[in-house]
């Protein structure tokens, strides 16, 4: 029983690295895409459509999120950054892929305006490279 116990175990299989480039062009594209995903969100704000004030206030929420959990140096005045950010940090890359995407959709479909696509489509712009990131190299 002790042999069984002293056998090393086989380790889980790493991932494969993801390349330097990919790190930044996804922290790069989720911190700009989220402070213009701000900036048309509060000019989406300024219509006068109940519905695209929705969309708009939305939009700003998501370019805060990203924001947040992609430059918290951006933040770091709020004390909740950081945990969130490590949070974040901690999940695998597939799944800030797949939050990114799903937060980018609603104002676009809320609101269709220009403002609206240009604002979520930088989101989803950054769930995708981050979903390029969870491919892996191929």
């Amino acid at each position: 029983m002790s042999s069984a116990a002293s056998q090393p175990t086989p380790e889980a299989p790493q991932p494969e690295e993801v390349p330097w480039w990919l790190k930044y062009a996804g922290r790069g594209m989720g911190t700009f895409g989220g402070i213009v995903a701000m900036a048309l969100g509060l000019w989406t704000c300024i219509s006068f459509s109940p519905i695209c004030i929705v969309a708009g206030i939305w939009q700003i929420l998501a370019g805060f999120v990203v924001v947040v959990a992609e430059a918290p140096c951006c933040c770091m005045f709020l004390d909740f950054v950081q945990t969130f950010t490590n949070f974040i940090d901690r999940r695998p890359v597939w799944h800030k892929a797949g939050f990114y995407i799903l937060i980018s959709l609603p104002a676009m479909f809320l609101c269709a305006g220009l403002s609206t696509f240009l604002g979520s489509a930088m989101l989803f712009a950054t769930g995708v490279v981050y979903g390029l990131m969870a491919l892996g190299k191929k």
